[in-house]
Order: C-alpha cells, then structure tokens, then sequence
C-alpha cells in the first residue's frame, strides 16, 4: 500500500516538474529573442549603443544577456548561458530574429 502511495507522490512530482520546467524553457526562448531583436533594433536601426539600449529594458529582461557583433550586424539573447536567440540586420527589412 505504501508503496502505491510513494509511487503516485513521486509520478506526480516529476509530472509538475518537468511541466515547470517545460514552461520555463519557452519562456526564457521567448525572452532572449525578444532582447537579441529589439537590441538588434537599437543598435543598427536607431544608432544607439548597447548601454543606451538596455537603459531600456523593461522589468524582468535585465538578466536576459545580450552581446552584440558590429561586424555581423547582430545581437544575440542568451538566458541562463543555456537558451539563446540571435537576431541579424538586414538592409531593407531591419533586424530579422533567426530561427
């Protein structure tokens, strides 16, 4: 009996868990393409520098690490040094976020 009762607790532990831990991933993908696109935009569409740029940043996108390549043209987001997103500058179209 006990050992059902410890099965179900840990099947529903790992269940919540790995839901969390799902929903945390999209939202850290979600976070580092939008600070590599709008930083993108700053920095090669408005001429402004990555400092002016993230003076910016909404509450909650300030642990969003963002580097930006001037000879690429580009800013990538990065969260937790684990997800990243990368958004390049494109002549006529503005700063494209990459798949």
């Amino acid at each position: 009996m006990w050992r059902w009762i410890v099965l179900g607790v840990v099947a529903a532990v790992l269940t919540v868990g790995g839901y969390f831990g799902w929903r945390t991933a999209i939202a850290a993908d979600v976070g580092a393409a939008a600070m590599a696109k709008v930083v993108c935009s700053c920095v090669f569409v408005e001429g402004r520098s990555l400092a002016s740029c993230r003076a910016d940043d909404a509450p909650g996108f300030e642990s969003v690490d963002v580097r930006v390549d001037e000879a690429g043209k580009s800013a990538t987001g990065t969260v937790l040094g684990l997800v990243s997103r990368r958004a390049t500058y494109q002549d006529g179209y503005g700063c494209v976020l990459e798949p």
